[in-house]
């Protein structure tokens, strides 16, 4: 009788004891804190993805502007990647430039999460997809000193 009590415990135990399988996504944007008017500043933008099951970037979307979000030109609009994709973009701040707005996006794929932002979080693709906040990205802002 003794045996039957614990059992249910060294079940519970065994399940806590197994390793999280958690899949870990990221997506990061590395910038400097500030640039100078006229001067080139380097800004490197990643996604990456530790699934083993088939996960991949599928889209990564990267854009920056100088103009406060006026217009934006295409670091990389770019497909099916695999698990790491990085992009490099030279940006030139304007002489008359208060700053620099640089922003991605990715979508992941073929794990067992479906289409998923870094997140981790669904993406809808007839609502969420045009929106640069939903599905999750990330915005740095570079002021221009």
């Amino acid at each position: 009788m003794k045996h039957t009590r614990l059992l249910p415990a060294l079940f519970i135990f065994a399940l806590l004891a197994l390793p999280s399988f958690a899949v870990k996504r990221s997506l990061t944007i590395t910038a400097p804190t500030q640039a100078v008017p006229g001067a080139k500043i380097s800004v490197i933008v990643e996604a990456s993805t530790d699934d083993t099951e088939g996960e991949q970037v599928l889209f990564f979307h990267a854009e920056y502007s100088i103009d406060r979000g006026e217009t934006w030109v295409g670091i990389s609009y770019d497909q099916d990647l695999g698990g790491t994709v990085t992009r490099t973009a030279q940006i030139t701040a304007s002489p008359d430039s208060s700053q620099i707005l640089v922003r991605v996006r990715a979508c992941f794929r073929g794990g067992a999460a479906g289409d998923v932002d870094f997140n981790g979080d669904p993406i809808e693709w007839g609502k969420s997809w045009a929106n640069w906040t939903v599905p999750a990205a990330k915005t740095v802002k570079i002021p221009v000193k």
